[in-house]
């Protein structure tokens, strides 16, 4: 567990940036962060440095969350549950980009049983579906915007790997 003080350090970024993500991203500001919100963060730097624009980031973390809350993958056993499983083993075809959190059925799959509720939740007074939530539009739709990430961490990772090493001459 780190402090804030702690995480920008581990970072490399002032605690006014881990704000801002902070508030931008929805995230809870505690007095220690665990090492899965550490993760989270540093996802969203090494993104942002990848010139993944911070708008589209948030937009798919919108997605990736309500994907997380139609197919009842939010546990909420604590106050960063949407963050804890960054500091598990990355695995792209089973866990999202930036929660990490383990889909149960590889992404690139399009055939998903939909329908089921492993949480132990009171039930809803209509279905997801008629109150115009669909899992498999939220699935298209996240892989659409993952697939949008990927090509422009692609694109840049290459100039990102000259720049590096143009910059070691300058230091």
């Amino acid at each position: 567990m780190k402090s804030i003080t702690e995480l920008a350090k581990s970072l490399e970024r002032p605690v006014v940036w881990i704000s801002g993500v902070q508030k931008r991203f929805g995230l809870p500001e505690l007095e220690k962060y665990s090492e899965g919100y550490d993760c989270f963060l540093r996802k969203i730097l090494y993104l942002r440095l990848l010139s993944v624009i911070e708008e589209s980031l948030r937009e798919f973390w919108a997605v990736e969350r309500k994907l997380i809350e139609v197919i009842h993958l939010d546990p909420q056993s604590s106050p960063t549950w949407m963050v804890d499983a960054c500091a598990f083993q990355a695995d792209p075809d089973h866990r999202l980009l930036l929660s990490n959190i383990d889909l149960g059925f590889p992404l690139p799959a399009t055939d998903l049983q939909i329908g089921l509720n492993f949480a132990a939740t009171a039930p809803e007074l209509f279905a997801g579906k008629e109150m115009g939530e669909d899992a498999l539009r939220l699935i298209s739709d996240y892989r659409t915007r993952l697939s949008a990430i990927r090509s422009a961490v692609a694109s840049e990772s290459g100039i990102l790997r000259s720049a590096l090493k143009w910059g070691k001459g300058l230091v």
